[in-house]
Parts: structure tokens; sequence; C-alpha cells
């Protein structure tokens, strides 16, 4: 049984979607030995082998120094040592792309808008058919157990019974979908208000000097991994949609809300 209030078919659905998001898409996953020292350790991949690179304070003559490196037996990249400021000032560079302008923000933060009120139109269109829905199994129950209580056949008796056990099950789902979709009924400025600050200013996160903003920094802006070669730099990352958005629309050029 899904933990949680609600136990019916959505929320076993809405469950499988929680724990597909929580093991696939840790892209930057929080461990023991991650520190303050090196925030992209896990995060940053090797471009020859394809693992996340490693750390280390190597000590001189007088004292530490910070490195990144890939440890991956048989790689050609292997025990390359990367400076932590060149292979994180590079990585800011990146970040600080990410920035829009105002007036590309405002243009995004329009559209998020939008679909924003289309969905919310949606689920009012759809909470008046699942009220209707509800009404109509009530009276196809009524109606069988009116039939019920006349029926003389044991076999009809079951089959009555049989249907009215199948609509109770799809008044009980139409329920809990409308319960659900009640909770979901936010403004858009509850809803998004971080989300929007984020991205306005994905630099702030990572600038802010503490571990877990920039790992949460990390899970929102890029969907995947990003790989690293010593004296390349980083390769092209993928991000998620709002930044991949504002991206494709920055270098289209677009100062106006698509029709679309």
């Amino acid at each position: 049984m899904v933990p949680g209030k609600h136990e019916g078919l959505v929320s076993l659905a809405t469950y499988q979607k929680i724990q597909t998001r929580l093991s696939g898409s840790a892209y930057a996953p929080a461990r023991k030995d991650i520190r303050a020292d090196f925030p992209l350790r896990g995060f940053v991949t090797c471009a020859d082998c394809g693992k996340p690179l490693t750390s280390c304070w190597s000590k001189g003559k007088r004292k530490k120094y910070p490195y990144y490196l890939c440890v991956t037996k048989g790689c050609p990249s292997r025990s390359k040592f990367i400076p932590r400021h060149k292979i994180e000032g590079e990585f800011e560079t990146i970040v600080r792309s990410l920035q829009p302008t105002s007036g590309l923000f405002e243009v995004a933060k329009t559209m998020f808008k939008r679909a924003w009120d289309n969905r919310a139109t949606r689920a009012d269109e759809q909470a008046i058919t699942l009220k209707q829905d509800i009404v109509r199994f009530d009276k196809q129950v009524e109606t069988l157990l009116e039939r019920i209580v006349v029926a003389t056949n044991t076999s009809v008796i079951a089959a009555y019974e049989a249907k009215i056990a199948r609509l109770e099950l799809q008044k009980k789902v139409a329920l809990e979908k409308l319960e659900l979709s009640a909770h979901s009924q936010q403004s858009f400025e509850t809803k998004f208000e971080h989300a929007c600050n984020f991205l306005a200013s994905p630099c702030k996160l990572w600038e802010s000097g503490q571990l877990h903003f920039k790992r949460m920094g990390l899970r929102l802006a890029f969907s995947e991994h990003i790989s690293y070669k010593k004296d390349e730099g980083f390769r092209t990352p993928n991000l998620f949609m709002p930044f991949k958005m504002l991206e494709d629309m920055s270098m289209t050029g677009k100062e106006m809300v698509p029709h679309g």
C-alpha cells in the first residue's frame, strides 16, 4: 500500500512518479565525503571515462593545494590534477551565462504564467466533470440497490453487487482526483516564487558559500552530470527545460511573447 493519506490508484501513480524522480534525477547526491571544499565533486565527470571526478588536497612544500582528478583505472586522464580554482572558475562562468536579461526573464515569466493559467483552467474543467461523474455513480448505485431489493435470482443479485463494487471504486478514484486537484489550486506567485527568483539569478545559490545551496543549484539548473577534460574545459551542459528555453530564446533573439 502506498503510504500517506491517499491510497487509491491516483496516489499510486503519484507515488511512483515521486520515487522515479528521487532515484533517477538526483544527479548531485549528497555524500558523506563531499565537503564545502569541493562542491563539484560527484557532479562533474571525466570527459574520457564518464566517471565522476574525485578531489583531494595535495601537500606542497609550504601549504596544501586543492585539486579535482579522475582515479579510474585505465582512463587516459587518470591522476591528471586539475586545480580547483580553474575548474570552479570555469564552472562559475557557465552559471553566469545562465543569467537572463531582465527583459528576457519577463518574457519567460509571462509564458510560464500563461501556461499555469491554462493548466488551472483545465483543472477547473476537470473538477466539474469529476463532480458530475460522482453524482452519476451515486445515481447508478441507487438504481442497482433498488433492483437488488426486488430481485430473486441469486445470479442477477451477484451481478448487481459486482457492478456496484465497480461503481464504488470509480467513485473513490474520482473523489481522490477531485481532492488532489483542490490541493494543487495555488496561485502562480505562491507556487513559483522561489523558482522564479532562481531563474532570474542562478548565480546567487552558487555564490552563497554554503554547500547545500550550491548543490541545490546544480540540481535545479542541470538535467545531468557535466563532463570536463583537462586543458579543454567543460563539455556543453544539458539544462533543465526553463534554462534551455531561456537559452534558445536568447540565441534566437526573441523579444516578444511567442503565440504558441
